[in-house]
């Protein structure tokens, strides 16, 4: 919710920028988050899928113009919704994502794996954690249909997000998509899966301002190109 230069130029180009405070963040205080996690973690799912209905209902936007942006955890909410209500978007927006949360809270030798049983569960431990886990995780609920389009940004020495499993990630989407796509014999619109590797551990993005402009140029760019629009004031 802090200022950014681009959302502002977004703002000023006529965007309309929407801040989902699903069940699970902590902007609504510790009930709203024990609310979304553990066994409740579909909550968030369900609150976002309704915050951008509720866009569509009110007029202020459509699915062929609507994209979502989220980073680390959040990236879960938004890969579960993509698996669950792909057509409610065009466009995704991904960085530094936690896109494998089966996978990773099965390894108690990655950094934030103990940590971070208080919110997901420990699936070696308990079977209904593992089960309540695998019903959500971006990764492991990919099917052959229509995605958004997706540009994914990762940092190679990420010590928050494993590199691996953003891969695995991309790979499955991918191969979905092309398996959905073969079978229907679709022409036209395919959508683009883009995995932007970055060198560095930068989990929040890069502290060099050049660096930083350029992912943002990226950003942008994707966004415009995807929802088919004109930067204001260009011919």
């Amino acid at each position: 919710m802090a200022f950014s230069p681009e959302n502002r130029l977004l703002l000023e180009d006529n965007w309309a920028l929407a801040y989902c405070h699903v069940r699970g963040g902590g902007e609504c205080g510790l009930a709203w988050h024990r609310a979304g996690c553990l066994q409740h973690k579909q909550n968030g799912v369900e609150d976002l899928t309704a915050c951008i209905q509720t866009l569509f209902q009110s007029g202020v936007s459509q699915p062929a113009l609507t994209a979502l942006t989220a980073r680390s955890a959040g990236a879960v909410l938004a890969g579960a919704l993509c698996n669950q209500h792909p057509h409610l978007l065009t466009a995704v927006l991904l960085q530094a994502p936690f896109l494998d949360v089966l996978s990773t809270m099965q390894d108690s030798s990655l950094p934030l794996t103990v940590e971070e049983r208080g919110e997901w569960g420990d699936p070696l431990a308990y079977t209904q954690d593992w089960n309540n886990i695998a019903s959500y995780c971006p990764c492991h609920n990919i099917t052959p249909q229509l995605y958004p389009s997706m540009l994914i940004t990762a940092y190679s020495e990420d010590s928050r997000v494993p590199l691996a499993g953003v891969l695995k990630y991309v790979e499955k989407l991918k191969k979905a998509i092309q398996t959905h796509t073969s079978n229907l014999s679709i022409k036209g619109h395919v959508p683009a899966i883009i995995l932007d590797l970055q060198p560095g551990g930068d989990h929040f993005g890069p502290e060099d301002y050049d660096q930083s402009m350029r992912e943002i140029a990226r950003q942008l760019a994707f966004l415009y190109t995807t929802l088919g629009l004109s930067v204001h004031g260009s011919r």
